[in-house]
């Protein structure tokens, strides 16, 4: 017996085993894959599927898989080259489309069941109807074709490094993720945009929203992330409904500010909605001087107004 309990079947020596035994080992086994497919991503390509074209003209697409909306597996396990009619058109998207191929048949029913895929050539734009998953972009040139294979139809590995590339690693061609850290236009996991203003960084989301989760981390030169003193290297502060902004605040050790920022579930029209605290423009005072802190940009809702403001010294 296995120490964790978990759906499973279980075989005592003798025992008859009959089509329910087989059908629920099976039932187990695929829920499983299912729940690892759902958790990886859907309605995407996992790697490959890399096309090329020839010199007659025509496109060949190299081995990949795909899962599609459905968590069903669609698998190229070598090169394709599939029929691309533009017809009167100047472009075609590129689809894998499940299907299902029977063997087997005892008695008129077929015993043996196979994933099975068509790839199609559709001059209909996405997003599909039939859980077809685009992995390509045709068009007709004067020249011949050109491709186009955007990462927003890929999933990124778990251990990208963000290189807005495509990549071969581990031997499969696949989207390395869109860019981090980069001078021009980085990316945050979180989709908020950074935009350097001075020594601050301020977090542009694409969602109209004020409710708003901040979870911000720093990797000290060591290499140790932490979360120790953050309220002293620097601070945050919401501008509005879309935008976060990091300041730094003070010298010290240089550290390397992650973001994690999300938008939460809006509160319920009858249920409490708590104020946004503003503390105002970060202050530099000599040691001994007197200094005023204004925190009234702060915001209550529901018709409540803010009556005292608590400060809390990190040393």
């Amino acid at each position: 017996m296995s120490g964790v309990d978990v759906g499973r079947t279980r075989f005592i020596d003798g025992m008859r085993v009959a089509r329910q035994h087989l059908e629920h080992l099976q039932d187990v086994l695929l829920g499983h894959v299912a729940g690892t497919r759902e958790t990886v991503g859907l309605g995407k390509v996992c790697h490959g599927l890399q096309v090329t074209v020839q010199q007659d003209g025509s496109v060949s697409v190299g081995p990949g898989l795909a899962i599609d909306a459905q968590g069903r597996a669609l698998v190229v396990p070598e090169v394709q080259t599939p029929t691309t009619d533009f017809g009167a058109g100047a472009s075609v998207h590129l689809v894998l489309l499940h299907s299902l191929r029977s063997e087997g048949v005892v008695s008129g029913v077929p015993t043996l069941l196979f994933d099975d895929l068509t790839i199609e050539a559709r001059a209909a734009a996405p997003p599909y109807q039939d859980d077809a998953v685009v992995f390509a972009r045709l068009n007709r040139m004067e020249a011949g074709v050109s491709v186009t294979q955007l990462g927003q139809w890929y999933l990124p590995p778990l251990d990208h490094g963000h290189t807005g590339t495509f990549v071969v690693r581990q031997g499969r061609w696949r989207y390395d993720g869109d860019q981090v850290g980069s001078s021009s236009t980085p990316l945050f996991d979180s989709g908020f945009l950074s935009v350097a203003r001075g020594s601050d960084v301020v977090l542009v989301h694409g969602l109209n929203t004020m409710d708003l989760a901040v979870q911000v981390q720093a990797r000290r030169a060591d290499g140790v992330v932490t979360v120790q003193g953050l309220g002293q290297a620097f601070w945050y502060e919401l501008l509005d409904g879309q935008q976060i902004r990091l300041a730094r605040s003070g010298a010290g050790d240089p550290l390397e500010l992650r973001a994690a920022i999300w938008p939460l579930a809006p509160a319920p029209a009858s249920g409490p909605m708590l104020p946004v605290a503003d503390p105002g423009s970060p202050l530099e005072v000599e040691s001994g001087d007197s200094f005023t802190l204004d925190g009234t940009r702060s915001k209550a809702f529901g018709g409540k107004t803010i009556t005292k403001f608590v400060w809390t010294e990190l040393t």
